[in-house]
């Protein structure tokens, strides 16, 4: 039987720990792009298709996403 706590403990760290990678790699990309380039970005990143993923990991997309956008679109 999976311990489903256990599983979901799991999930919340990775999440975790993928939120804080992101974060330092927005911090490092917003010092070293600028105009067409993050234009572009942006633009990409906006129209990114999760079709065919799990729920799941849409949900972390979507987070990831909407937090590279808020970074790189100020």
């Amino acid at each position: 039987m999976t311990d489903k706590p256990t599983a979901v403990t799991e999930a919340v760290a990775e999440n975790a720990t993928l939120l804080k990678i992101l974060g330092r790699l927005l911090s490092a990309l917003d010092s070293s792009i600028s105009g067409k380039d993050r234009s572009v970005l942006v633009t990409e990143l906006s129209s990114l298709n999760l079709d065919g993923i799990s729920e799941a990991e849409r949900k972390l997309a979507a987070e990831l996403i909407k937090r590279a956008l808020q970074s790189l679109d100020h």
